[in-house]
């Protein structure tokens, strides 16, 4: 039987290893293409735009993938400007927003399938903690993760394995849904 080809709409090295070690039987295939990212707080709509932009450059099935990171203190902030913020203000920024502040979050990644015929969204979510003290594992495609604690972990998410996230993770949790829907045998057994 032959293996299902997506293309998975990044620039992000990290997010497609890891979706890789999740979608084991599909043929991943990344792809950076330039997109046009709305300006909105909409996550699920910037998915779709995007997975309709690089479906129409491409004309294969795409995958487009969103990740925010939400404070419980601020509702749907920062969501959609995730990387944003971070590149404003940094880890000090983040500290002082989130001074004597709930310290609550959580990482949400919305995935689009789109193949011409379909579009599907599918949604994870990952629990966790702000923690003052920054890691020293960074790594620069995941800013957030050298300060975000994932429930039932008592470490920063840098510091934990790309398997072990893939695991557990807000990507995971969606990308299983994916899996899902394509058919039920593409997801990795855990």
């Amino acid at each position: 039987m032959k293996m299902k080809q997506v293309y998975f709409i990044t620039e992000n090295e990290s997010k497609f290893k890891e979706a890789r070690l999740i979608l084991q039987n599909i043929k991943l295939v990344m792809k950076d293409l330039k997109l046009e990212e709305p300006k909105t707080l909409d996550q699920e709509q910037v998915v779709k735009n995007k997975a309709e932009q690089a479906f129409q450059k491409l004309k294969k099935p795409v995958i487009v993938d969103d990740t925010g990171i939400y404070f419980s203190e601020y509702k749907i902030f920062p969501g959609t400007y995730t990387k944003t913020l971070f590149q404003a203000i940094g880890f000090k920024g983040v500290e002082k927003l989130l001074d004597k502040a709930n310290r609550d979050a959580y990482f949400k990644t919305i995935i689009c399938y789109k193949d011409g015929k379909t579009e599907e969204i599918f949604f994870g979510i990952w629990k966790g903690k702000i923690v003052k003290e920054i890691s020293k594992k960074f790594n620069p495609d995941w800013e957030y993760n050298s300060i975000f604690v994932p429930q039932n972990f008592n470490k920063p998410l840098s510091e934990i394995s790309l398997q072990e996230r893939a695991k557990f993770s807000h990507r995971k949790k969606a990308l299983a849904k994916l899996a899902k829907f394509l058919g039920g045998k593409n997801a990795k057994k855990y």
